[in-house]
């Protein structure tokens, strides 16, 4: 998977800690149903770096290369979710 870092602003969470969670095999990325993150083609994705910190992201892709703009912790909501999904998976 090949990264473009031009967008990406958030100096909290290193580019490599977004790389492995794009890169966890429970991560889910989702398409927005609407609005303005669907108008503008940006994308979400729910992952865990190898460290296990819960990282959310907003991304654009061309599909070929994965462009994250911004990213953050987990909300609680969020961790819920994520981990709800990952157990469906097993």
């Amino acid at each position: 998977m090949d990264f473009d870092w031009t967008l990406y602003s958030t100096p909290e969470i290193s580019p490599a800690e977004v790389q492995e969670s794009f890169e966890d095999p429970f991560c889910l990325r989702i398409l927005p149903g609407g609005g303005p993150l669907a108008e503008h083609s940006r994308f979400l994705c729910l992952g865990k770096g190898l460290s296990g910190k819960p990282i959310f992201s907003v991304y654009s892709s061309d599909g070929r290369k994965m462009r994250p703009i911004v990213s953050r912790l987990m909300s609680e909501p969020e961790s819920y979710f994520y981990e709800r999904k990952a157990k469906e998976t097993l």
